[in-house]
């Protein structure tokens, strides 16, 4: 597996970095979920009832006021039964060949939101608890006033999830084989792919003094191999994580060094990183001068060039 390249690993570092400013007070509780009975003791059904006792579940983990009204809505592609294919959703537009392949959605209602499940999905607990995190991300978002561009609103909504320790089930369904009618496709039920996804979850188990053999206990083949290449990436940019866990707005407008992945002595020599922070410092900003002025332009250019595509 290999990294994403540089412009989509400051995306994906400015975004968490202003998901951790602007959530600062509400995330250092946060706890890694795993798809298991201990997080999810409620039996998966794909019923109306099975996937709201699954919504309610997946809100519980999100700083969401219980008072907050959450609707649970179903799609459907149209022209689904015209199409042809076997109906098992890897013949259809969610299996990977290019493109978003995640589904559902959220929109607002009269007094609170509704969330969108694909019908394809709600069969499936890996898709399903995928997408009910994306989106209950992107309500928290939405509550939070975050102004978010509808042709990034995906990913953030996904970025959000991980800060809140939804990594491991947005990675899980990030690559998924299903069979179809052509035999075995590779199916991807999020925006962001298993590489970006892996990188982030990389970022938040560091962030949050998690163990990453936690995090590796539930991902397939695929995950683990993007995991354990972006955790040798993150172990050498020890700058960017003490900025993610105590300073996150030095990050947030996109001008900071990248460095390469060290091998393993590099790693083995590194300074070692501070204790896990409760809260994020509010470290002042200083003046900058003309030459970091430009190479602000410059990084804010890469930062809205990721955000556009």
């Amino acid at each position: 597996m290999e990294l994403p390249d540089e412009d989509t690993l400051r995306f994906i570092v400015t975004s968490y970095a202003r998901v951790r400013e602007g959530f600062a007070d509400l995330l250092p509780g946060a706890v890694l979920l795993q798809p298991t009975a201990e997080h999810f003791p409620d039996e998966v059904e794909a019923s109306p009832e099975g996937v709201r006792r699954v919504l309610d579940r997946v809100r519980s983990y999100s700083p969401l006021s219980a008072d907050l009204p959450l609707e649970l809505g179903f799609v459907e592609d149209e022209g689904a039964s015209k199409g042809g294919g076997c109906g098992t959703g890897a013949c259809g537009t969610g299996a990977k060949a290019g493109g978003d392949a995640a589904r559902g959605g959220v929109v607002e209602t009269a007094d609170g939101y509704g969330v969108l499940v694909h019908v394809a999905d709600a069969s499936d607990p890996t898709l399903l608890v995928a997408s009910l995190c994306r989106g209950v991300g992107a309500v928290v978002l939405a509550e939070g006033e975050v102004d978010v561009s509808p042709k990034v609103a995906g990913p953030l909504s996904e970025i959000a999830c991980v800060a809140m320790g939804m990594g491991v089930l947005l990675a899980s369904a990030a690559c998924l084989y299903k069979k179809g009618c052509g035999g075995m496709r590779m199916h991807q039920g999020t925006f962001l792919g298993v590489e970006e996804l892996s990188t982030l979850l990389a970022l938040y188990t560091r962030v949050h003094g998690v163990k990453p053999s936690l995090a590796r206990a539930h991902l397939e083949t695929t995950q683990r191999e993007a995991f354990d290449e972006a955790l040798r990436w993150v172990d050498s940019n020890d700058a960017l994580v003490e900025a993610l866990r105590d300073a996150p707005h030095t990050l947030s407008d996109g001008v900071f060094a990248i460095e390469p992945t060290k091998g393993l002595l590099g790693r083995w020599f590194k300074r070692k990183a501070p204790p896990v922070a409760t809260t994020p410092a509010a470290t002042p900003r200083r003046k900058r001068s003309p030459e970091e002025e430009r190479r602000l332009a410059e990084a804010r250019a890469l930062v809205d060039e990721a955000l556009g595509e």
